[in-house]
């Protein structure tokens, strides 16, 4: 029973996910603009996706925003994970960076698009590794 109620609620993770990140494509294809904010939104996508991993696991995580950090509990479950550590730290740096006034410049178009391809690299692997079962 447990078994099922952690898909269910991965799903529901994956879902905020999938549509977090839709919605900063449709943003980046359509709007050429918000740059700061569709990366945001990427980072945003990919934690989803990597708390409903740990959710599916059932594998409790604390109240963070760190990738790296969920990307090393996850690897924990399966050591693949180790691959996409490097986008989680760079996804990771935009949670801070674009919501607030820094001392770092605005992110541009490029780094929205890698965003996008960091973020889809991340949940790609993640619906392989629940088999796409729950999605």
């Amino acid at each position: 029973m447990k078994k099922e109620k952690n898909k269910k609620l991965a799903a529901e993770w994956f879902k905020i996910g999938d549509n977090e990140f839709c919605f900063a494509k449709a943003a980046f294809e359509e709007l050429g603009a918000f740059y700061p904010q569709i990366c945001f939104q990427c980072h945003q996508a990919a934690e989803k996706y990597l708390k409903g991993f740990l959710v599916f696991h059932n594998t409790n995580f604390p109240k963070i925003h760190d990738l790296a950090q969920l990307v090393k509990l996850c690897a924990k479950i399966d050591g693949d994970f180790l691959k996409i550590l490097e986008e989680a730290n760079a996804l990771s740096q935009y949670y801070i960076v674009c919501r607030y006034p820094l001392e770092y410049p605005a992110a541009d178009r490029k780094q929205a698009q890698e965003a996008l391809e960091m973020a889809g690299k991340l949940m790609d692997l993640m619906r392989e590794k629940v088999n796409t079962k729950i999605i």
